[in-house]
């Protein structure tokens, strides 16, 4: 195989790590503000002014994260195209593995293709109902409004699937990626990554369901 492809592999994966790690900080920061719709009324809309009046600084960060959406969801199909392009040919190669083996890595490989896409889709309709709605924003008003609606609960709540098993996934690898591996952690770097994931997901989880359940 040729070194340069190697090289250039292992740039790509160091890029899809660091992109995810960080959109894993926004998630975090996102789900410390969304926490606020469950407190004193006001304090969520007051935290989204606060953001705004960062000016420049704000638009920089979503510029920032954009930008690391998109070279996360671009690297992540190419190297899936390089993969398949290399992949060994001959049978006999193929056998060499185990049969089990194969089918978790590859069974994972691909459900981290397909969740990413399903992640993007709940993505911008998520943008579109709160980043860019139309008229007056208060944001708290518009979260109550929406989430009180069974249909549009039940929307939020089964999208937190595909992104609680990209992250079981992603987090644990993503140190590997980085060559940031030991063999006194490596060993538990999935199920911290698991328990990570259901932590974030039962916290999303957790917000809508509390405000349906105060609708009148």
């Amino acid at each position: 195989m040729n070194i340069a492809i190697i090289r250039n592999s292992i740039v790509q994966k160091a890029l899809i790590a660091l992109s995810g790690l960080f959109l894993l900080a926004f998630l975090l920061f996102h789900l410390g503000g969304n926490f606020l719709l469950l407190g004193t009324p006001g304090q969520y809309n007051q935290l989204a002014q606060a953001l705004e009046h960062w000016g420049w600084i704000f638009h920089g960060l979503e510029l920032a994260l954009l930008v690391a959406l998109i070279m996360h969801i671009w690297l992540t199909i190419h190297i899936r195209r390089q993969q398949k392009q290399l992949a060994p040919k001959n049978l006999h190669l193929r056998q060499q593995h185990s049969w089990a083996g194969d089918w978790v890595v590859n069974s994972t490989s691909r459900l981290m293709v397909v969740t990413g896409p399903m992640i993007l889709v709940f993505l911008i309709l998520h943008l579109q109902q709160f980043r860019f709605h139309p008229g007056e924003r208060n944001l708290e008003q518009l979260v109550y409004q929406l989430l009180q609606k069974p249909g549009w609960l039940a929307v939020y709540e089964l999208a937190l699937l595909p992104v609680g098993w990209h992250l079981a996934h992603g987090f644990g690898s993503s140190f590997q990626s980085l060559g940031l591996g030991h063999h006194k952690i490596t060993p538990f770097l999935p199920r911290w990554s698991q328990i990570l994931s259901v932590i974030i997901i039962l916290g999303y989880a957790l917000i809508p369901l509390v405000i349906y359940l105060q609708s009148p």
